[in-house]
């Protein structure tokens, strides 16, 4: 009987010890992905969602899974201590182009709805969001953007093939992100987990 009671308690203090290593909370800081996200925002990032890594390290044990379009993925580059939100738009094998910040994937357009921007109104300048605020919707994807129609130097990407075990990410603040417009295509393993689809808690 104690000993049974040992192994439980050793158990269930490797899960305490090993659960802010798969699942942790994060305060965004940026303005890269308003307005799905904006500063002060708490989320919940689910670092085993597409790989199992050793506690505590990057080092990758298994690859389960692989992040979908429309997904909001933490990840580094590496040698740099900065962690970052970003979307994926793009998937090994796609083909990604952008005109006036409307995205076209694999030779058809996304479609875009202008939404009413008096929810908005409130958001702390600090976010910077653009003139409008668009849905964004199509290939597995659908979220809110923003940006400035004629005024972002980002806005119109030449059509590009995502590389295979690569992903295109892009910020939701089309004029305020660094992103694979500046970077190129990331690699799955500079990706850390997945933001809860639950959205943000503001």
């Amino acid at each position: 009987m104690k000993k049974r009671w040992l192994w439980t308690v050793l158990l269930t203090a490797c899960v305490l010890l090993a659960t802010p290593s798969y699942v942790r909370a994060f305060r965004v800081a940026g303005f890269s992905d308003a307005p799905s996200y904006l500063i002060g925002d708490l989320v919940l990032v689910n670092r085993a969602a597409y790989d199992l890594r050793l506690p505590y390290t990057s080092t990758i044990v298994l690859s389960h899974s692989e992040p979908g379009r429309g997904d909001m993925v933490l990840f580094s580059f590496p040698g740099r201590n900065a962690q970052l939100f970003k979307r994926v738009i793009g998937r090994p094998g796609d083909r990604v182009a952008m005109v006036d910040n409307h995205l076209t994937i694999n030779g058809r357009s996304l479609s875009y709805e202008q939404v009413d921007p008096s929810p908005f109104a409130e958001v702390a300048v600090a976010n910077d969001l653009g003139a409008v605020v668009e849905r964004e919707a199509g290939e597995g994807l659908e979220h809110l953007i923003t940006h400035t129609p004629g005024a972002g130097f980002k806005a119109t990407l030449a059509p590009l093939v995502v590389p295979e075990g690569h992903y295109y990410i892009i910020g939701d603040n089309r004029d305020n992100s660094v992103d694979s417009r500046s970077h190129g295509p990331i690699p799955q393993s500079w990706i850390h987990g997945r933001l809860s689809r639950w959205g943000p808690w503001r």
